[in-house]
C-alpha cells in the first residue's frame, strides 16, 4: 500500500472517530444543560437496590437501597432551606452499604426528633472524596442547592487525606476560578466524566478506599506496631497541605452563614484488648498495597492496624488544630469513643450497629 494510500485511510479513521466522540458527546454530554448540577460529578435523581453481605450481617441490612435525590443528597431533610446540618465527607459518611434510614445522620435526626429538638440533617458524602473534592464541593455544588443555609456544616474527614500529596496550583485553580474554560470543558464533557470515574475507581482500588469485608472472628490482632520510621516528619509537607486545605474549607463554610463542626475518624483495624490496643495483622493495605512516594511501601509486611491507626492519628490532630483555630465545633470521635465487636464491616466503614454507636455518640 502506498504512502497516500495509508495517510487516506488514517485520516478517515480519525475523522470517523471524531464523529464517533462528537455524537457520545451530544447524547450524554451537559453541552446544553439548564441544570448546573447535571455538569458536575455527582449522582442524583437516583434510587439503588442491590445487596452487601458480610460476616454477621443479617437478612435485613444484606438488601440495601440507596437514594440520592434531586440535589445529589441522601436523607429525609426535608427541602434544602430546612437543612440545619449539612454533613459533608467521603464514603464513612456517605455510608454506601448501609440502608436509607440508617445512616448516622438519619439515626442522629431521629434521636433530637425524639426529644423535641428536631434538627434537618442532609448527608453530601460521596465515595473516595477527599479534601480537595470538598473544596471543590464548596464552591461549585452546594451554591447550585436552591435554599441551602445551613446553620451546622458537619466534616468528617481526615482519613482519604492520608495518602494525598501536597496541594498544587491545578486545585487552587479550580476552586478560584469557576469560569474558567478548561474546567467548562470538562464539567460538560461525557467522555471525560467517564474516564475520570474510571481513573478514580482505579485509584481507590490502588489507595484501598474501597468497601472490602472483614471477617473479624478469626483475624490476627498485635500490639506491635512494624513501621519504625518517623511518619510525622516524613509527612511535614503533606500534613502542612492538608491544614491549609481544611482552613480554605472552614472559611467557605463561615462564608455561608454556618458554624463548621470537625469530627475526627476512627479505623476499625485497632481495638482494645486486654488493656491494650491492638491493631490487625495484615492490615489493610491487602495484597498489592501502596507505593506511597514519601513513607515507602505499604503492606501487609511493612504495617498493620497500629501503624495505620497511628497514621490516621496525624491527620486527626490537623483536623482539631484547624476547628480550634476557625472557633468551630471540634470533637474527638476517633479518640473519645469506643467501637465494639460487629460495629465495621472492614478497615474503616461502620456496620449498621456501627452507624447507631456514632450516632448515640454525637447525640449525647
Amino acid at each position: 500500500m502506498s504512502f497516500r494510500a495509508v495517510t487516506q485511510v488514517v485520516v478517515w479513521n480519525i475523522a470517523l472517530l471524531l464523529v464517533v466522540v462528537l455524537a457520545v458527546e451530544l447524547m450524554f454530554g451537559s453541552w446544553f444543560a439548564s441544570n448546573q448540577l447535571e455538569k458536575l460529578n455527582v449522582l442524583r435523581n437516583r434510587v439503588w437496590h442491590y445487596e452487601f453481605s458480610y460476616p454477621g450481617i443479617s437478612d435485613s441490612e444484606r438488601r440495601i437501597i440507596y437514594t440520592r435525590d434531586q440535589w445529589g443528597l441522601r436523607g429525609g431533610y426535608g427541602t434544602p432551606s430546612d437543612i440545619d446540618i449539612l454533613t459533608v465527607g467521603g464514603s464513612t459518611t456517605d455510608q454506601r452499604y448501609i440502608t436509607d434510614g440508617f445512616t448516622w445522620q438519619e439515626r442522629l435526626a431521629e434521636k433530637f426528633e425524639a426529644i423535641g429538638v428536631p434538627l434537618n440533617i442532609a448527608n453530601a458524602g460521596l465515595d473516595g472524596r477527599t479534601t480537595f473534592g470538598h473544596m471543590h464541593d464548596l464552591t461549585r455544588w452546594f451554591p447550585l442547592i436552591k435554599g441551602l443555609q445551613p446553620d451546622y456544616v458537619l466534616l468528617y474527614v481526615g482519613l482519604n487525606d492520608m495518602y494525598v500529596a501536597a496541594p498544587d496550583q491545578r486545585f487552587d485553580k479550580a476552586l478560584s476560578d469557576n469560569s474558567d474554560r478548561w474546567q467548562q470543558l470538562k464539567g460538560n464533557s461525557a467522555i471525560y466524566k467517564l474516564l475520570q470515574k474510571i481513573l478514580n475507581t482505579y485509584l481507590v482500588e490502588q489507595r484501598n478506599m474501597g468497601h472490602s469485608a472483614i471477617d473479624f472472628d478469626v483475624a490476627e490482632w498485635t500490639d506491635q506496631p512494624l513501621y519504625s520510621q518517623d511518619m510525622q516528619a516524613l509527612l511535614v509537607e503533606r500534613l502542612d497541605g492538608y491544614a491549609r486545605r481544611l482552613s480554605i474549607l472552614l472559611e467557605g463554610i463561615e462564608s455561608m452563614g454556618a458554624t463548621p463542626i470537625v469530627v475526627t475518624q476512627p479505623r476499625g483495624d485497632v481495638k482494645w484488648l486486654d488493656g491494650k490496643q491492638v491493631g490487625l495483622v495484615g492490615a489493610l493495605p491487602i495484597g498489592k498495597g501502596i507505593d506511597d512516594p514519601v513513607l515507602g511501601p505499604l503492606n501487609s509486611e511493612t504495617v498493620n492496624g497500629l501503624d495505620l491507626s497511628r497514621l490516621l492519628s496525624l491527620f486527626n490532630t490537623v483536623s482539631l488544630e484547624q476547628c480550634n483555630l476557625a472557633n468551630g465545633i471540634c470533637i474527638d470521635l476517633a479518640q473519645q469513643l469506643v467501637f465494639e465487636e460487629g460495629d465495621f464491616y472492614d478497615y474503616a466503614h461502620n456496620t449498621q450497629k456501627g452507624a447507631e454507636r456514632l450516632a448515640n455518640y454525637l447525640f449525647t
